[in-house]
């Protein structure tokens, strides 16, 4: 599991790792937000008729990319943690040292 061990990885790669996590979160919740919006109209509009042309499938994308979405923060924040405790030791170091 030494690929997820990310307190192993280069700090300019945990820093790419976390942009693009960061940019695909963005991506999929504006996708998500405008896809749920839009499935709630369908439904308002057409109601079972809707259910039966694949209203419940587009439900089943919605929790797909809401899982995607929620993956890339965590992804992200375990990113920002990792590069905050590099932050911190070095500032500590240069103190200790300085």
């Amino acid at each position: 599991m030494r690929l997820f061990n990310l307190t192993r990885w280069p700090t300019p790669s945990v820093f790419l790792l976390a942009g693009g996590t960061a940019a695909t979160f963005a991506f999929v919740t504006v996708n998500l937000f405008s896809q749920a919006m839009a499935s709630l109209a369908f439904l308002r509009r057409f109601g079972w008729t809707a259910i039966q042309h694949g209203a419940l499938w587009q439900v089943g994308e919605l929790i797909l990319w809401g899982s995607l979405a929620l993956a890339c923060w965590l992804v992200f924040k375990i990113c920002e943690r990792v590069l905050e405790d590099r932050y911190f030791d070095w500032a500590h170091r240069r103190d200790r040292d300085g």
